[in-house]
């Protein structure tokens, strides 16, 4: 018997495929219908030059393809929910993490910085062996990026490990401070484990002074002590734009907590402040609570902003602490999360603090790993739920 006639493919899906494989000679869809088009879009190949196909496609199913062959694990909502989006900012990232210094192409990878900003809204380089002079990055990318975190190191490095080679050295701070005087764009900058010590920190300091849009600074897991914490309140004045502040895991002891103290009577825009895993002390703690007290009255007065999330967990602070915790949690109205769980509390004071707080206007109040005992834990805890369920009711309602 012979064989059975094969079937005639139909004109427009030849029409379709030429077109998606001659995409990168002749990039055009001629007059093809919309229907058309996406299905040409649709079975292009993932390995078009980057520029051509980034500036004549947006379909978010082919940049979901071609992230998901290049990469595992990919998740757009982290990217904006735009997977466009993701495929730019990691590949910016890889090129950024895989530089090498001594035979890169620095001209390539400025071209490709200046062609990703139209795209990248946030970058999160998690090893720069190169150290690569940021600048670079801010000069080549103009109103971006929003959102910039870096690691200095190296990752993966099995035997061939080298302490010199990890953390930020004063020259990257220097680099990385000029860039911070230029951009306008920059709102998020997070530089935790770096090994930043004071004079770094002083460093990168003197580019912030300069910055008018960084507002939200992370600078855990470093090696920031007294010193460096004076330079930087310096810069929480009137002025200052900074809206949260993240100096969790320092070196911070009872000069830091003074220094900051005195800069939040001073600031109009700092709402968040993270220290835990520091060394505040009773004294430090306490001129944070009393400061708060303070701008209670003067936010009246100078239409200041006073803190909403403090965080004081881990540092130390015993029984010394309660006279300003307490009258602070009575006084306070704007304050909605405070943290001073792992400090050393006594039960004898329990029902003093779950006095106060029945007074207070705290949504959010973590006081576990304190030896206040298990029903003044339970007590605050219940009474934090209700305060909580009581808002969500509201906004719910729209009351």
């Amino acid at each position: 018997m012979s064989a059975a006639p094969s079937l005639l493919v139909p004109l427009k899906d030849l029409c379709i495929k030429a077109v998606a494989s001659n995409f990168s000679s002749n990039p055009a869809h001629g007059k093809l219908p919309d229907a058309h088009v996406c299905r040409a879009v649709q079975v292009l190949p993932l390995d078009l030059p980057l520029e051509l196909a980034a500036a004549l496609t947006g379909d978010e199913e082919y940049w979901k393809k071609r992230a998901c062959v290049r990469w595992r694990n990919c998740v757009a909502t982290a990217h904006g929910g735009s997977w466009k989006q993701l495929y730019m900012e990691q590949n910016l990232q890889e090129a950024l993490e895989l530089f090498d210094a001594a035979a890169g192409d620095i001209a390539a990878l400025r071209r490709l910085m200046a062609f990703s900003r139209r795209f990248v809204q946030g970058l999160r380089v998690q090893q720069l062996p190169s150290h690569l002079d940021l600048q670079l990055l801010f000069n080549a990318m103009e109103h971006s990026p929003a959102s910039l975190s870096v690691s200095y190191g190296q990752r993966c490095v099995g035997m061939d490990y080298d302490r010199a080679a990890f953390g930020a050295s004063l020259a990257d701070c220097r680099c990385l401070a000029r860039g911070l005087a230029l951009t306008e764009t920059l709102v998020v900058l997070e530089l935790s484990n770096n090994g930043l010590d004071d004079d770094k920190l002083r460093m990168l300091a003197s580019g912030l002074a300069d910055n008018t849009s960084v507002t939200h600074l992370h600078l855990s897991h470093n090696r920031i002590s007294d010193r460096g914490v004076r330079a930087l309140a310096k810069l929480l004045d009137k002025n200052s734009v900074l809206s949260l502040l993240d100096l969790a895991d320092n070196h911070l002891h009872a000069d830091s907590g003074r220094a900051l103290a005195r800069a939040l009577s001073h600031s109009r825009a700092l709402c968040s402040l993270n220290l835990r895993l520091n060394r505040l002390g009773d004294e430090g703690c306490a001129a944070l609570n009393g400061q708060q007290q303070q701008q209670q009255q003067q936010q009246q007065q100078q239409q200041m902003a006073p803190l909403e999330r403090l965080n004081l967990s881990s540092n130390g602070a015993g029984v010394g602490l309660l006279p300003s915790l307490c009258s602070m949690l009575r006084c306070s109205t704007t304050l909605s999360e405070l943290d001073v769980s792992s400090n050393a509390f006594s039960e004898h004071v329990a029902q003093e603090v779950v006095a106060a707080v029945s007074s207070s206007a705290l949504l959010g109040l973590d006081v576990r790993r304190c030896a206040l005992g298990a029903t003044a834990e339970a007590a605050i805890s219940e009474e934090m739920l209700g305060r909580l369920a009581k808002v969500q009711r509201k906004r719910l309602l729209g009351a």
